[in-house]
């Protein structure tokens, strides 16, 4: 835990995800529903709070568990790296930012392609987790990352991540929040550009 102490933000995600999560299991139904994401009734109903809420959600141990395994695993890194380069203060504040706005781009993608299927439904951490991953790979696009324990570098990672999102929304591939993980990614890797001074130029220096 001594990483932890040393990143605050990916600490406190982690507890009220954790924590609100199994508040959620463990109480009415009526509440995991009030807070999850349902696409139509934030379009129709105003219920836009829910983009929010449902993202500190999950269906499951299960689906908390990977979530918040990347999480930690991502997380404590990047906020440690940017820490490390900017200080405590704005480098804590810049990882808070690539979530925050990971999770806004991943629960708008979802609302865009689902507002008039009034049964759809989401939750989890899983688009400001993968716009943590895609900030992550900016800085490390050829550390090795496991999938399914097998090693790749990371940047052919993002390119996969990509094309499997974008296969699974066109052809509705199993119970995933494809929507989330694709706009997560890139509302990660576009605020990373945006914020982190010379990010872009690091990147293609890891390919020049």
């Amino acid at each position: 835990m001594s990483e932890l102490s040393q990143t605050p933000v990916t600490a406190t995600l982690l507890f009220a995800n954790i924590a609100i999560s199994l508040w959620a299991m463990y109480s009415k139904q009526a509440y995991f529903e009030k807070f999850a994401e349902w696409p139509y009734q934030i379009v129709h109903d105003g219920k836009w709070y829910q983009v929010i809420t449902s993202a500190f959600l999950h269906a499951n141990f299960l689906h908390l568990f990977f979530n918040m395994f990347a999480l930690y695993t991502f997380g404590s890194f990047l906020e440690a790296f940017f820490i490390q380069g900017f200080g405590g203060f704005t480098g804590s504040l810049y990882f808070f930012l690539i979530y925050f706005i990971s999770l806004l781009t991943g629960s708008l993608l979802t609302v865009i392609f689902h507002y008039n299927n009034p049964l759809y439904v989401a939750v989890g951490a899983s688009g400001a987790v993968s716009g943590i991953v895609f900030s992550y790979i900016i800085f490390f696009p050829k550390s090795t990352i496991f999938v399914l324990f097998f090693p790749m570098p990371a940047y052919l990672f993002a390119l996969l991540w990509i094309g499997f999102s974008v296969y699974g929304m066109k052809s509705k591939l199993g119970n995933i929040g494809h929507e989330a993980h694709l706009g997560g990614a890139v509302g990660g890797f576009l605020s990373t550009l945006l914020l982190i001074d010379g990010s872009a130029k690091i990147l293609l220096g890891h390919f020049g």
